[in-house]
């Protein structure tokens, strides 16, 4: 990713590239001319679902033959849906992918080969670097192709910030974290949230991965790091600075217009780069972004760049052609992406990546200043997440919670965890 950084973004995101100029789409026909509808999923919020929507007919006004059936669905509720529809050979022709969900996809056989539609010209990639390309690649083979890239970031709420009379940082250590979250209460009474998304970077930070390379085992070789998490979730429960798990239920973090940094509930919220525009717009004001926490010994920085999502095509489409011609269209058309905005992160495609250059918003340029400070010190992200991870991510959820309300241990938690986890695992592997 970092390679692939120095070749597109030190071109456009230091804003000093001439714009190559729109030039209108090539129109080539699709599906002989003949009518078909294809339905495409994504996960997403109101913002996502309206942008997506205006450049579907933006495709349907170049290809009047093709209409789309759109299946927007929140992300909670986003793979129980495709897990049903997988089960019952009902899958939309394209939908949305997750870095850590292509694994799993592939092993089930649901994802459409895209490569002999790179070698015919359908999509194009010249412009794409091989890094971005590798993300969505399964045995030298592309599967899913990359619709922009993005970091994890942690927002904060410039107006409590300067109401406390603080000065955010670059990155905290996390014992920095819980004494600013207790300074900032007591300055102005707003709370603090973390959540399971920080378990994984507590693993970055040891040199290692939630899960190790062959998928078949957790990433260490005890439960250490588990037990750091859930007492760090026990802690951070019983102080007044952090928000109640019974205020977690009115506001659920996972959706934007809940989520507790939107009232000033908490001054932060753990999220990726490329939500800044729709968090902030939700919030009626502009947010900040710092890198997420690290341990006081940690020995890698946990700071990455990631593939935020991709399009993937369903083996079970009838339309493979016209599939294959959207997912282009979507990724490379400089007009369609001068609807998109990055919404979906910075974009893969160098020429999408100056044309928007110009005409950033004041939003937009911090969202790319701060992955262009993510590139100086990035290390590697983690593989996708091995067959067996969906039911690892409920196991934990619901053991965060069971620690929230001191009913487990964060010992029992951590060892439980471990023992069922690594069985899970051990088990899809066969």
């Amino acid at each position: 990713m970092k390679k692939m950084l120095s070749l597109v973004l030190t071109l456009a995101l230091l804003l000093s590239v001439m714009v190559l100029p729109a030039s209108a789409e090539t129109v080539k026909e699709v599906n002989g001319g003949e009518p078909c509808t294809i339905r495409i999923a994504w996960w997403g919020n109101q913002t996502r679902n309206d942008l997506t929507t205006q450049v579907l007919a933006m495709y349907t006004a170049l290809h009047p033959n093709v209409t789309f059936e759109t299946e927007p669905t929140a992300w909670d509720g986003y793979w129980d849906k495709l897990a049903t529809q997988a089960a019952t050979s009902s899958m939309p022709d394209i939908f949305q992918q997750d870095y850590g969900k292509i694994g799993s996809f592939f092993s089930q056989n649901l994802m459409m080969d895209l490569t002999p539609y790179v070698e015919n010209g359908t999509i194009d990639v010249s412009r794409i670097s091989s890094a971005v390309l590798e993300s969505g690649s399964m045995e030298g083979k592309l599967y899913a192709l990359c619709l922009g890239l993005n970091s994890p970031c942690l927002f904060y709420d410039k107006e409590t910030f300067s109401a406390a009379g603080i000065e955010a940082p670059v990155q905290l250590t996390w014992d920095e974290f819980f004494s600013l979250s207790k300074e900032i209460y007591e300055k102005t009474g707003t709370q603090t949230y973390i959540d399971t998304m920080v378990l994984g970077m507590l693993f970055r930070g040891k040199g290692t991965s939630l899960y190790a390379e062959d998928g078949t085992r957790f990433g260490t070789e005890d439960d250490s790091v588990f037990r750091t998490y859930f007492q760090m979730i026990a802690d951070v429960s019983k102080e007044a600075w952090h928000v109640s798990p019974e205020l977690l239920v009115e506001k659920n973090p996972s959706v934007t217009e809940t989520m507790p940094i939107i009232d000033k509930t908490t001054w932060d919220s753990f999220s990726n780069s490329n939500q800044l525009t729709t968090i902030s717009s939700t919030a009626g004001r502009e947010l900040g972004m710092m890198m997420w926490p690290v341990m006081a010994d940690d020995t890698t920085q946990v700071q990455y760049l990631k593939s935020s999502q991709f399009f993937c095509g369903s083996t079970s489409t009838k339309y493979p052609d016209v599939v294959a011609d959207f997912i282009n269209f979507f990724v490379t058309s400089v007009d369609a992406n001068l609807v998109l905005k990055g919404e979906r992160g910075v974009p893969v495609d160098s020429n999408v990546l100056a044309a928007l250059s110009d005409g950033l918003s004041d939003l937009d340029k911090v969202m790319y200043a701060f992955i262009d400070e993510v590139n100086k010190v990035a290390t590697p992200m983690d593989r996708p997440n091995p067959n067996g991870s969906s039911q690892i991510d409920t196991l934990i959820s619901d053991l965060t919670e069971l620690v929230r309300y001191g009913e487990i241990s964060p010992e029992e938690a951590a060892a439980q965890v471990f023992a069922e986890g690594n069985e899970i695992l051990s088990a899809n592997a066969q």
